[in-house]
C-alpha cells in the first residue's frame, strides 16, 4: 500500500467519506487514490477555504473526523481560516497538505511554504512525513490528537513521498476509536451537591458540551425547578419551546437570560465556555462541569470545578441532590421570557416592506421541515437567528461560534448536505458573508446538493455598523455593491428566487423546501433594522445617540457640499 492510499484507508476507517479540496501537483497521488475508490469521494470546491468550512461543519455536526486537502503553497494556506473555525469550535478535522519534494525543502523552491510551522498554531498536531516508514506513526498520532483534543490535525506530505510504498502497515488503524467517560471524584460531587442543596435560586447555563447529556440536563432542571439559559451553540440541541429553556444570554439573547444570571444564587455551568465575562453573576456560587480541565475557571471564578463529561457527571450528581419545592424564581424568569417572546411576534409576522430580518428568520423556522439542518453565518444574521429562529427537536443548528468568521454558512452547508443527504439543509447568510465565497454555490449544483441559501440583503455590513455606533462613530466604509444574486444562482444552474414581501418570502421558502434543487432566496431586508440589547445601559445609549448625531451632521454636511458644488458649477 502506498502512502496516499494508507492515509485514505485510515481516514475511511474513522468515518471520513468525503475529502474537500482542489487538486494540485503536490497532492495528485491523493486525488488519484480517491479517484480509484468507490467508497470515498474527492469533492472539488472552488476555494480551499470553502472546503475547510465544509469539513469543519461535518465535524461539528457529528463529532467525528472529517478531512480537507490543499496542495503546496497557496492551496495549503487557503485552508487556514476554515481550520481556525474548527480549532475554536473544537471540531476534529484532518488537513492533508502537499509539499515540494524532500530534496528541495529548505531551499526556497517554487511554492515551498513551511507548512509544518504554518499550521503549528491552528493544529493540535502538525508533522511532515519525510520517509514512508514514518507514516503509520505520524498518521495515527494525528488522528488520535484530532479526536482526543477535538481540533484540527495536519499532515504535510512531500510530492515524492505520497506515491511510495509504506514498508510497514499496522494491523489496527482504529486506535483513536477508543471511547472513555470521565467522572469527577466522589468528594467533588458531594461538595457540588451540598452547594446546590443549599441554594434557593439555582440556574443552569448549558452549552454545546451538554449535547450528549440532554436528558440528564432536563432532569436536573426539573428536580431543581431551575431555568436553563442556553449559549448560542446550544440551540443545536435544546428545543426552545421546552418549558425550562428561557433563551439565550448576552447581546444575542433576551431579558430572561440576563435576569436569571443576575438573580441566581447558584450557577451550574454545563459544557460551556461562554466568553463574555460581563454577563456572569457577581455574587452567586458557581459550579462548572467540563471534560477539558483547561476550561475550568477560564472565564469566571469557580467554587466547585468538576472535571468530567457532562452526562456521566450528572448521572452521579443528580441522585445526591434533593428535589426543590419552590419554583417562584423559575416562574418569574419564565414570565419575563414569555412576555418578551410575545413582544417579538409583531415583528416576526410583519408584512412591512422592506422585510424585517425578524420576519425572515421566524418564517424560515416556521416553514422549515422538522429535520432541517441550519447553518448560520456571522453578522447581523447571527443576532436575528439567535432570537427569532426557533430550532426544534429533530433539527440542528451550527455556526462559526468562537471564531465568528464570515462565509461559513453556505460552504458549511455543502459538508452538511453530503453528510446528511436525506435532510434539508438551510444556509442563513448576510449579503456580505455570502458574497465572500459565493462561487462555491456552483459546487452545490455540480454535486446536486439541494441546499437552500437564504440571503438577508441589506447592502451593508450591518454588524460592523452596530459596532461602529457602539463606539459613538457614524456608519462608514460598510456599504456593499451587490450582484444580482437571483441571476447568479440561475447562471450557476441552480434556482434563484427573490423575496421582497411577506407573501413572496413564504412562496419562495415553500418552493425551496420542495424542489430538491440548489436554491438561493434573496430576501431584501430593512437596512435600518436595529439589534437592541436586552438591557440598554447609559453608556450604550450615549454612544448610539452620539453616532446618530454624527451621522446627521455628515448628511447635512454632504448635502451642503453637494449644493455648494452645484452652485459653483452653475456660476
Amino acid at each position: 500500500m502506498r502512502v496516499a492510499e494508507l492515509v485514505l484507508e485510515a481516514l475511511y476507517q474513522h468515518g471520513v467519506r468525503q475529502v474537500f479540496g482542489i487538486p494540485g501537483d503536490a497532492i495528485n497521488d491523493f486525488t488519484y487514490a480517491l479517484h480509484n475508490r468507490s467508497d470515498m469521494d474527492f469533492v472539488l470546491v472552488r476555494h480551499e477555504e470553502a472546503g475547510a468550512f465544509a469539513a469543519s461543519a461535518q465535524a461539528k455536526l457529528t463529532g467525528e473526523l472529517s478531512c480537507c486537502m490543499g496542495t503546496a503553497g497557496g492551496g495549503s494556506i487557503h485552508l487556514l481560516n476554515g481550520l481556525y473555525d474548527a480549532k475554536m469550535d473544537k471540531a476534529p478535522v484532518i488537513a492533508i497538505t502537499g509539499q515540494v519534494a524532500t530534496d528541495f525543502i529548505g531551499t526556497g523552491y517554487h511554492q515551498e511554504v513551511d507548512t509544518e510551522r504554518l499550521f503549528s498554531d491552528v493544529a493540535v498536531y502538525s508533522k511532515t512525513v519525510m520517509d514512508p516508514g514514518q507514516l503509520p506513526g505520524i498518521l495515527l498520532e494525528a488522528i488520535k490528537a484530532a479526536l482526543s483534543e477535538r481540533g484540527p490535525a495536519h499532515i504535510s506530505v512531500p510530492t515524492n513521498i505520497a506515491g511510495r510504498k509504506v514498508p510497514f502497515i499496522p494491523g489496527n488503524l482504529q486506535l483513536a476509536k477508543a471511547q472513555s467517560q470521565i467522572t469527577p471524584a466522589d468528594t467533588a460531587l458531594r461538595q457540588a451537591a451540598d452547594m446546590i442543596n443549599g441554594s434557593s435560586k439555582p440556574v443552569i447555563l448549558a452549552g454545546i458540551g451538554g449535547a450528549e447529556a440532554k436528558d440528564d440536563i432536563l432532569e436536573l432542571a426539573a428536580k431543581l425547578k431551575a431555568p436553563i439559559v442556553r449559549t448560542l451553540r446550544a440551540k443545536d440541541w435544546i428545543d426552545e419551546r421546552h418549558v425550562d429553556c428561557v433563551g439565550g444570554l448576552g447581546l444575542l439573547g433576551g431579558r430572561a437570560g440576563s435576569k436569571a444570571m443576575d438573580g441566581c444564587d447558584c450557577l451550574i455551568m454545563l459544557g460551556t465556555d461562554y466568553p463574555y465575562v460581563d454577563f456572569y453573576p457577581k455574587s452567586a456560587k458557581t459550579i462548572q462541569v467540563d471534560r477539558d480541565i483547561r476550561q475550568l475557571g477560564k472565564r469566571t471564578t469557580i467554587d466547585v470545578p468538576l472535571h468530567g463529561d457532562v452526562g456521566s457527571t450528572l448521572k452521579a450528581l443528580v441522585p445526591l441532590i434533593t428535589d426543590k419545592s419552590s419554583e417562584g424564581f423559575r416562574q418569574s424568569i419564565r414570565e419575563i421570557h414569555e412576555k418578551e417572546r410575545k413582544s417579538w411576534v409583531k415583528e416576526e409576522t410583519s408584512s412591512d416592506t422592506p422585510l424585517k430580518p425578524q420576519t425572515v428568520l421566524a418564517t424560515v423556522g416556521d416553514l422549515a421541515p422538522e429535520n432541517a439542518v441550519f447553518l448560520c453565518d456571522t453578522g447581523t444574521v447571527t443576532a436575528w437567528s439567535a432570537r427569532h429562529l426557533q430550532v426544534h427537536d429533530g433539527q440542528r443548528f451550527v455556526l462559526s461560534a468562537c471564531l465568528g468568521t464570515m462565509a461559513f454558512a453556505m460552504s458549511g452547508a455543502l459538508g452538511a448536505q453530503l453528510k446528511f443527504p436525506d435532510r434539508p439543509v438551510v444556509a442563513l447568510a448576510g449579503d456580505g458573508g455570502f458574497a465572500m465565497l459565493m462561487a462555491d454555490f456552483v459546487t452545490a449544483v455540480r454535486y446536486e446538493l439541494p441546499i437552500t441559501v437564504v440571503i438577508l440583503e441589506n447592502k451593508k455590513l450591518g454588524f460592523i455598523a452596530l459596532e461602529q455606533e457602539g463606539k459613538g462613530l457614524p456608519e462608514h466604509s460598510i456599504d456593499l455593491v451587490n450582484p444580482d444574486f437571483v441571476a447568479f444562482a440561475k447562471a450557476c444552474g441552480g434556482v434563484g428566487l427573490r423575496a421582497d414581501s411577506y407573501d413572496s418570502l413564504q412562496s419562495a421558502l415553500k418552493e425551496a423546501f420542495s424542489n430538491n434543487l440548489p436554491t438561493v432566496i434573496n430576501a431584501v431586508v430593512d437596512p435600518e433594522a436595529l439589534i437592541v440589547p436586552p438591557e440598554i445601559n447609559m453608556s450604550q445609549a450615549y454612544h448610539f445617540g452620539l453616532a446618530k448625531t454624527r451621522e446627521s451632521f455628515e448628511t447635512i454636511e454632504n448635502a451642503f457640499r453637494g449644493r455648494h458644488g452645484k452652485k459653483d458649477a452653475d456660476d
